[in-house]
């Protein structure tokens, strides 16, 4: 008989944990060379390892692969029958009190509680139509899905890092201007209220570089504990993959379509519950669910095609400012040397084009962002609701 547990048969553990990396990873040790395995347990995040990480040190992918083995190779015919076990369980355990005593009210609720939880059991087990595969499809997708976040959050923290640049510049900026207006309030040439005004915009750029590196530290963190290192680790951060853009037009969005439905992990889901399904009632809700499912993957998956169209149009421009910015520069500082502009003018320059080289990496990463969005979609991720 079953332990009295199957209330949670289907629930999934999502807690996250500062477990050090250096934990037994999930995979026996002959699934990796020696050498990939240095490679997983050094303190060095390289990008192409996320998946392989989150696979060994994720605690919600571990936790799953323990659950898994309670289910690995039942029949939803099995697992309903573990339900109608449960529920006989808990009715034998069920004592009505034989007359009126002090107790008398707290063990007619315990009794009918019993009766509820008994019956509630029963109708799971009439309605079931998972199994050990339908376990596996939905901790594999919780897999990937993790696996995307992770890829996500570390071109997030590339991108907030690149932003900080911006914001430095403009402190330096702020505090320029502030020693200025002292200078010309001092020399009799301004107001005092000058000062002031500079002061506080000395005040609010420094509050946005700290806003942001707060910001950073939180993403670092967040994807630490995703792939395993505690949250304070010392983690050397390897670089991201490169995106040619041009590779974009080669994409058949109507053959990815079909893939896509195909690899959903939702569509592959509910494709199996109507396998599975027995009474009429049951084979017309998956078989419709079903449609509206492959539907929305596929207008899904269009969507997020225009959008990584979009994104692209926006880092051609973003590289079009830049580079005219940087001509601009060069241009600002031939007349510096020449002494036909001031210093201040030309690091007025200076910091539009490294404002526009921020901008065009930022695009750069949003660009990689939305591919990396369309490749998942393509891969079975694409949302299905």
């Amino acid at each position: 008989m079953k332990r009295w547990k199957i209330a949670g048969l289907f629930a999934m553990a999502f807690v996250l944990s500062t477990a050090p990396l250096k934990a037994l990873a999930v995979s026996p040790e002959f699934a990796y060379t020696e050498e990939k395995w240095a490679s997983l347990k050094d303190n060095k995040l390289e990008y192409e390892e996320i998946s392989e990480l989150i696979h060994e040190y994720n605690t919600t992918v571990r936790q799953n692969a323990l659950d898994y083995q309670e289910y690995r190779g039942k029949t939803s015919t099995e697992i309903s029958k573990e339900y109608y076990e449960s529920a006989d369980e808990v009715t034998q355990r069920i004592s009505y009190p034989d007359d009126v005593s002090d107790g008398y009210a707290s063990q007619i609720s315990s009794a009918l509680n019993g009766e509820i939880s008994a019956e509630n059991l029963i109708e799971q087990g009439d309605k079931n139509v998972d199994d050990g595969e339908i376990k596996r499809l939905g901790y594999e997708q919780t897999e990937k899905n993790l696996v995307q976040q992770a890829q996500k959050l570390m071109i997030s923290y590339y991108s907030e890092k690149e932003a900080l640049k911006t914001l430095e510049s403009s402190v330096t900026q702020a505090e320029t201007a502030y020693e200025q207006a002292k200078t010309k309030v001092a020399a009799g040439m301004a107001l005092s209220s000058g000062v002031d005004t500079a002061a506080e915009a000395v005040t609010k750029a420094k509050a946005s570089l700290r806003s942001a590196e707060t910001s950073l530290d939180k993403t670092k963190k967040q994807l630490l504990i995703l792939l395993g290192w505690s949250a304070d680790s010392e983690v050397e951060f390897g670089t991201l993959p490169e995106i040619d853009p041009s590779s974009l037009s080669s994409i058949d969005i109507e053959a990815d379509i079909k893939t896509a439905v195909a690899n959903n992990y939702s569509v592959r889901i509910t494709r199996q519950r109507l396998s599975n399904s027995q009474s009429e009632n049951n084979k017309i809700t998956y078989t419709n669910t079903l449609k509206n499912q492959e539907d929305t993957v596929a207008a899904n998956v269009r969507n997020t095609y225009n959008s990584l169209l979009l994104t692209k149009d926006s880092y051609e421009q973003a590289k079009t400012e830049y580079e005219l910015s940087e001509k601009e520069r060069a241009a600002a500082e031939l007349k510096l040397s020449a002494g036909v502009i001031t210093k201040k003018t030309y690091e007025k320059q200076e910091a539009a084009c490294l404002s526009a080289k921020t901008a065009l990496e930022t695009a750069r990463l949003e660009l990689l962002t939305a591919k990396l969005t369309y490749d998942w979609a393509i891969a079975g991720l694409a949302s299905a609701s």
